[in-house]
């Protein structure tokens, strides 16, 4: 619109009008301030629509090759001592107490000797969110890694790549699927962290099996970033961003736009090997586990599977225990590489959640909570009792686990003297579990955030590995390790 210079006012001219000329035309100002409120919002809008989030597929058809996809992951260094672990979810939060257990661990002699340390012992290590960060970045680097991920990401503010402002476009971008898409958080990843690792350098020779999940919207289960789930959907594996799958494992919807696999099922022309692999459980006797057995079976069957959608994983597991549950349903070894399992006597498993906190004001007064405190208390609630769930069917399902272990080793070809020997502990340090009144508040102050600053890193960090040392099942499995024990599954 152009105006005249005898229609339009001089900014000369409406410094002169006199006082009431604002009281006479109350209605006009109105009209006139709700227009110009309408016309920006319409023109963030309108600038904004054309900014959608990228969901074009992350994956790649699984090709014809000349032999059976490959199942075996790992070759790892001589020892008879494993660990498994898991971090929970939890954001930066995660990442720091989980960081702070495995220095202690990497400060821990190995009874294997030659300078080894304990995390040079772990045999397997899950994660999901901010646990999957941290799970991803150790079994691609190890111990000698260790701090370098202080330095390249608990001291790094992630946040400052992504898009937080609450703004028109960014309301938009939410509607239409996620704030923050490719060009966020997993580019920031792959460029600072991971450098272009694929999953596929993950299972190569001397890395810890890697256990991580998302959330398949379609089926309301996890899809875990392993070589079967890909195998189910047809998808290669090898050349998978890992940091497209940590991302997938961290993207609070809305937030984060889904990251995005193409299903390639359908007309599938890979090896029949590809499509008789082990993808499922064995006899599923629980609910949760026959509904991730149908999950992998409507990749193939679903006709309107064409995409899926991955969300944040703690959305169906916030700890990683169910997805380690559901690994170990596809029978012995499994989650154990088959190369380390005919070595292995001593075995811990360590789920680490920082997932949930417990307490708080809002229970001081009549008054509140308000919303802000209540969605934090509400989600902490919604995760809490299905975390803890998941780590009781873990514990209970070990000596099973075990049993079948034992029995698939000694009727190996590769079978030794001893096969029988194996002693399993697991335990848990939680963040909840913290009773200090001083600490349980500080805890309680740190949200699911991707940054923090050093004092809260070092907080966390420390609180984790005088945790693990003071934990009376750690003290036991260095008890058992090096002096021998019984052949049971020990919960402490």
């Amino acid at each position: 619109m152009t105006f005249s210079k005898r229609t339009s006012p001089t900014l000369r001219q409406r410094r002169e009008r006199p006082a009431g000329w604002r009281a006479a035309h109350p209605v006009a100002l109105a009209r006139a301030g709700r227009f110009l409120r309408h016309g920006t919002l319409a023109l963030a809008f309108a600038t904004a629509g054309c900014a959608g989030p990228d969901v074009m597929p992350t994956n790649r058809r699984l090709e014809l090759t000349t032999g059976a996809v490959p199942l075996a992951q790992s070759t790892f260094d001589v020892s008879d001592t494993g660990i498994i672990l898991a971090f929970s979810g939890g954001g930066a939060r995660s990442a720091a107490f989980g960081y702070g257990v495995l220095s202690a661990l990497a400060k821990a002699p190995s009874p294997g000797g030659r300078g080894r340390r304990l995390a040079d012992d772990v045999a397997v290590v899950a994660g999901v969110s901010g646990g999957a960060v941290l799970a991803s970045y150790f079994a691609l680097n190890g111990r000698a890694g260790l701090e370098d991920f202080r330095k390249r990401f608990l001291g790094r503010d992630v946040e400052a790549s992504l898009r937080t402002s609450f703004s028109p476009p960014n309301i938009l971008r939410g509607y239409r699927g996620g704030v923050n898409d490719l060009s966020g958080f997993p580019a920031w990843l792959d460029a600072n962290l991971f450098n272009g690792a694929t999953l596929g350098n993950i299972s190569r020779s001397g890395h810890p099996r890697l256990v991580i999940h998302a959330t398949d919207l379609y089926n309301r289960a996890p899809f875990i970033f392993d070589r079967a789930s890909f195998t189910a959907i047809c998808s290669s594996y090898d050349d998978y961003p890992l940091a497209y799958a940590v991302a997938a494992s961290a993207a609070v919807p809305v937030v984060f736009a889904p990251l995005t696999l193409q299903n390639f099922r359908s007309g599938c022309e890979a090896l029949p090997e590809a499509k008789t692999q082990k993808t499922g459980v064995r006899a599923p006797g629980s609910l949760v586990a026959r509904e991730y057995a149908g999950s992998l079976r409507r990749y193939e069957t679903a006709r309107d599977l064409n995409y899926l959608k991955l969300y944040d994983g703690g959305l169906v597991d916030g700890v990683g225990t169910q997805s380690l549950l559901h690994v170990m349903g596809r029978g012995a070894p499994e989650p154990i590489p088959a190369e380390r399992a005919f070595r292995l006597r001593h075995l811990v498993v360590i789920v680490v959640d920082a997932s949930t906190r417990i307490g708080g004001d809002i229970s001081k007064t009549v008054d509140g909570p308000k919303a802000p405190d209540a969605i934090v208390a509400a989600i902490d609630a919604m995760i809490n009792i299905p975390n803890l769930q998941s780590f009781d069917a873990l514990r209970d399902h070990l000596p099973a686990w075990r049993e079948s272990f034992v029995t698939w080793r000694c009727g190996s070809s590769g079978a030794k003297r001893g096969c029988g020997d194996l002693d399993v502990d697991i335990i848990r340090l939680a963040l909840s579990d913290v009773s200090d009144p001083v600490l349980a508040r500080r805890i309680l102050g740190l949200h699911n955030r991707l940054s923090l600053n050093e004092k809260d890193v070092d907080f966390l960090a420390d609180l984790g590995q005088r945790l693990l040392r003071d934990h009376a099942g750690y003290r036991r499995f260095l008890d058992r390790v090096n002096h021998g024990g019984p052949n049971l599954a020990r919960a402490g």
